[in-house]
């Protein structure tokens, strides 16, 4: 084997140490077998890093750290971390409680180099960690039909989870996670990623099946309707922020929009609304400053009075 890795797999970790067994043999088990598997586990409260310690003396490939205590808490903050620690020249981003199937490693790889790609993406399939049943795929849509650009991901005309993407590290090297988005993180990440240029293709097979649980980030969030409507206004605000950088103007006002909307839907319920001063800001400079201060009158109407929704509506047009 190469002293260096041809893919490197960076998987975040907490408190996973029931799941990690099925996770970490699935990369095992992979026919393709030049990879690295780089573990950052994010101070977990119970056994994971006992877990990853004994994969690691079994298996040399296996790397595990620790999050430095500098660095935020959460997966986003770990997958940076580990993309910092990783040397292959392929990067593959996978989740703690999911499985690849045999062929995942070596299809992706050889759909990619056979076709000189920046990346490919697959398929995943869900399952019921209880049952073990089959629930369909995270997304369904016409791939003949839709190609890869930033707005169809936006508008969910297209998607994938963070498990389906194998890149370069070329393409990907100068990407960042949002380490303050906590659900949602590869919508945001893929977005910005196809801000550059690019060439990518889907791959039409089921390589990963992923777990649905009870302990998922996305199912917690899902249960309460306020964590629900925080969790999509801070993606919203947060991705136009990042795409700043882009100048990408239709799609800062798109994000902006939507933000708007779920702000006031948590001001209608007098909750916090996440980033309403910054927010403010990039709304005067990419709608108006008129429309800024009909949107904070709208939050306030909401709040204190369940009315303002015309003036909301004013704001995001």
């Amino acid at each position: 084997m190469n002293s260096q890795p041809k893919i490197s797999i960076i998987i975040p970790v907490y408190n996973r140490e029931e799941l990690l067994p099925e996770t970490l043999n699935s990369i095992i088990d992979q026919t393709f077998k030049d990879w690295e598997c780089i573990l950052i586990d994010d101070c977990s409260t119970d056994d994971s890093l006992k877990v990853l310690g004994e994969y690691e003396k079994t298996d040399d490939r296996f790397k595990s750290f620790v999050r430095p205590s500098t660095l935020k808490r959460g997966a986003n903050a770990c997958r940076n971390y580990g993309f910092l620690q990783s040397t292959g020249s392929y990067i593959k981003w996978f989740d703690s409680d999911d499985i690849m199937l045999p062929n995942h490693l070596e299809v992706a790889y050889e759909t990619l180099i056979e076709n000189n790609l920046d990346f490919v993406v697959s398929e995943s399939l869900n399952f019921d960690h209880d049952t073990k049943e089959f629930l369909g795929k995270p997304y369904e849509f016409d791939k003949d039909q839709v190609i890869f650009t930033a707005e169809n991901v936006a508008l969910n005309r297209m998607g994938w989870i963070t498990d389906d993407f194998l890149g370069t590290l070329e393409f990907v090297k100068n990407i960042k996670f949002n380490e303050n988005i906590i659900d949602g993180d590869e919508y945001n990440f893929f977005i910005k990623l196809l801000q550059q240029p690019y060439n990518g293709i889907f791959i039409d097979e089921v390589l990963t099946h992923r777990r649905v649980h009870e302990g998922s980030v996305s199912v917690k969030n899902k249960e309460n309707e306020n964590n629900y409507f925080t969790v999509i206004a801070t993606i919203k605000y947060q991705t136009a922020q990042d795409l700043v950088v882009y100048n990408n103007i239709e799609l800062i006002r798109w994000f902006l929009s939507g933000y708007m909307r779920y702000s006031f839907k948590l001001a209608n319920k007098s909750n916090s609304v996440p980033y309403k001063n910054a927010a403010f800001r990039l709304i005067c400079n990419y709608y108006s400053y008129k429309k800024g201060i009909a949107f904070i009158i709208a939050l306030v109407f909401a709040r204190y009075f369940n009315k303002g929704y015309n003036i909301m509506k004013y704001a995001r047009t």
